[in-house]
């Protein structure tokens, strides 16, 4: 279910609001019934301006272009995955440059085709295509930009807001936000090939609002806004985070993949002496994190003492009891 193109107009309308025509009035109250403040008075509608609110047109105003002239924006109230939303346009010969994001998904998903929770406006759940430099080998390093772009744009938020709560940021390899010790969002790395090429399509899922995270998980997961103390407006992150990820990404671009490696490891307490389990099929194997490759992969030594080198495999913290 695509985002009313009645937002847009409204969005770009500001205080002047639109003229109610035949149609505009069903997609008002379709837009309100999903949490949009939209106003009425003498026969026009109008949509205040506010940090919060997912809009294609805000977010493409207020995305500053720094690797891409114009980010193009879809925005969607409900979808069954962006990613996988993300990997028809890319093997449809999508450009690139596009971010895809949902109000809801009913079939979010993160690593290993994991469930990922997706509540009506509790979080941001979104997926950018992206046509990065041809060097496919290194592409998971994307995955590393994303992370600490989130990581950024959080603190940046936390210290411009001035919120209860200092965030406290980090990043667990290969693809995990963690606030206060437990997860607050996660990264989704998946390629397609079309007849323009190959494609990255990077899936984002970002738990914002208090009471997104199930009751089950809250002793593992938390939402930006628990840890905040206050209410975090999703769009503003959002728009930071697509700032700190050009960055990034602009490293990428240039080869730069040291830096971007360096850049993670400065968010993250885990890739270097922190005992964890490697997780492989039914079994766990305690080891002892010891750096990464220059591509990103996990350095472990087990108790034999023998480093090996973890590409895509589970790691879990292992904690003394």
């Amino acid at each position: 279910m695509p985002v009313p193109d009645l937002l847009d107009q409204l969005a770009r309308a500001g205080p002047r609001g639109i003229e109610e025509s035949p149609g505009s009035r069903a997609q008002v109250e379709l837009c309100r019934q999903w949490g949009f403040q939209i106003q009425e008075k003498d026969n026009r509608f109008f949509l205040p301006f506010d940090s919060d609110s997912l809009v294609p047109v805000w977010i493409e105003q207020e995305t500053p272009g720094i690797v891409w002239d114009r980010l193009r924006v879809e925005g969607f109230l409900a979808i069954g995955s962006t990613n996988e939303e993300g990997l028809a346009r890319a093997r449809g010969g999508d450009p690139g440059a596009l971010l895809i994001y949902a109000e809801t998904q009913t079939a979010g998903r993160g690593r290993k085709g994991r469930r990922w929770e997706s509540p009506p406006g509790g979080g941001l759940y979104f997926t950018l295509v992206l046509k990065p430099a041809p060097d496919l080998n290194r592409w998971p390093l994307l995955t590393f930009v994303a992370g600490a772009a989130l990581a950024q744009a959080l603190i940046e938020l936390g210290e411009s807001e001035g919120f209860p709560a200092r965030f406290a940021v980090d990043l667990k390899w290969p693809n995990d936000v963690l606030l206060g010790g437990k997860k607050a969002a996660g990264v989704l790395l998946e390629t397609a090939c079309s007849a323009r090429g190959p494609a990255v399509v990077l899936g984002v899922g970002i738990n914002v609002r208090p009471g997104c995270v199930p009751e089950e998980l809250r002793l593992r997961a938390s939402s930006v806004s628990d840890e905040a103390g206050a209410l975090v407006a999703r769009r503003k992150l959002l728009v930071r985070f697509l700032y700190f990820f050009q960055m990034g990404y602009s490293l990428f671009e240039n080869g730069r993949h040291a830096d971007i490696l360096e850049n993670w490891k400065r968010h993250s307490s885990m890739w270097d002496g922190v005992p964890v389990w490697i997780v492989e099929a039914e079994k766990s194997i305690p080891a002892v994190t010891c750096g990464l490759s220059d591509a990103g992969a996990l350095r472990v030594r087990t108790v034999e003492g023998i480093v090996e080198t973890i590409l895509a495999g589970d790691v879990r913290l292992r904690r003394s009891r």
